[in-house]
């Protein structure tokens, strides 16, 4: 064997040498015997590593030129449908995006927070959509964050306090008289007016009370009136 060959002569070296000569020239023969065998194992390693790493900068190079990311592969679960979750994928996709669009819609229906004249015109709206119908407005009020400026006109440092509640948006109390039928006729009408007016809370009560010029006669109950007290707040 080679390795038997290179220590016989090393061996033949060492005769006629001093103690310390020996063991010097035997470290360094087997040292250059453990770097040979070192690189035989070490050379077809090192080319199969440059091999791989050419072929994975090659790959990067197509992805790159075709103008595709580069992606990680990954193992695909057993049964998976790929095809159909894409499809699922593209419709939530498409139901998220038409609901952003409704919410950007509806945003830009309300009124500026910097614009008073805009928020008079709204409650001039309230009012006539209100009473064109069988309601009586009874009040028409902002709902201020200080219980002492509910007498003041809206400002709008006011309107911009006013704002800081859960809707983040100022709000208005309506209060009036309505019939069943009226009350329908004024929510149904709000999608009509120029800006937004949500309903966010509202205290309904049934009230029942004789007309003008009832009598204790027996028909009397035919002369019994009723009607809704409403209170309806909105948020603008």
């Amino acid at each position: 064997m080679k390795f038997q060959k290179i220590l016989s002569a090393v061996t033949e070296k060492c005769r006629g040498l001093s103690n310390l000569e020996r063991t010097q020239l035997s470290l360094a023969a087997c040292f250059v015997i453990a770097l040979f065998y070192g690189l035989l194992g070490w050379m077809p390693t090192h080319k199969k590593i440059g091999e791989e790493q050419y072929k994975a900068a090659k790959q990067a190079a197509r992805l790159k030129s075709s103008g595709k990311p580069e992606q990680t592969l990954s193992r695909i679960p057993a049964g998976f449908d790929i095809t159909r979750a894409k499809q699922e994928l593209e419709t939530i996709q498409a139901s998220l995006e038409k609901l952003e669009r409704e919410r950007a819609r509806f945003e830009r229906r309300f009124l500026p927070l910097d614009d008073l004249e805009s928020l008079q015109l709204l409650k001039s709206e309230l009012t006539r959509l209100a009473e064109s119908g069988d309601m009586e407005v009874l009040a028409l009020e902002h709902i201020y964050a200080r219980a002492e400026d509910r007498e003041r006109p809206p400002t709008l440092e006011l309107l911009k306090e006013a704002s800081q509640n859960a809707y983040q948006r100022p709000l208005l109390s309506l209060k009036a008289r309505a019939s069943y039928r009226g009350l329908m006729q004024f929510l149904d009408g709000l999608d009509t007016l120029t800006y937004a007016a949500a309903p966010v809370w509202s205290n309904i009560a049934v009230k029942t009370g004789k007309t003008a010029g009832s009598s204790d006669s027996l028909n009397n109950s035919a002369q019994v009136k009723q009607w809704l007290e409403v209170e309806i707040r909105l948020a603008v």
